[in-house]
């Protein structure tokens, strides 16, 4: 059995906080059982997270995001399973510094999706022929080739 793999941009760990929309849900109900979280968008998220002036729902968006993450990696083997998907933090590439083109390479390698709601990051994963999932309609995650 292939497993899907989807990596995670930093936008799309701010779908929960925003919309209310489950992403590990929607991610197992199209069928992805792997999460790929880039170190640098763990890393981007928590100084979002942290970033003076933000305030309201960015900031609440940002904090739920980074806080699942924390929580579903840091949770045991049993917690996890329950999900019915697995989560990784990985490291990108050194001395790769743009987020996005870490992203796109690192799903050509992995023969991953994409899961965000850039749409300059769309266009670059589209012309690379990377599938990416986007959330549709504020209540849903769908894919696109």
């Amino acid at each position: 059995m292939i497993r899907k793999e989807v990596i995670v941009d930093t936008n799309a760990l701010l779908i929960p906080g925003e919309f209310g929309v489950d992403i590990f849900e929607e991610l197992e109900r199209l069928g992805y059982v792997h999460i790929i979280v880039p170190r640098m968008v763990l890393t981007e998220l928590d100084m979002l997270r942290d970033r003076p002036g933000l305030k309201g729902k960015e900031k609440i968006a940002a904090t739920v995001g980074y806080s699942l993450i924390r929580k579903y990696t840091d949770a045991s083997e049993q917690e996890r399973m329950s999900t019915g998907c697995t989560i990784s933090i990985e490291e990108g590439e050194k001395g790769e510094e743009d987020t996005d083109e870490m992203i796109v390479e690192l799903a050509r390698k992995r023969k991953a999706a994409v899961l965000t709601n850039d749409e300059e990051l769309r266009t670059k994963l589209s012309q690379a022929g990377i599938v990416t999932v986007y959330l549709r309609g504020r209540n849903r995650l769908e894919e696109s080739e």
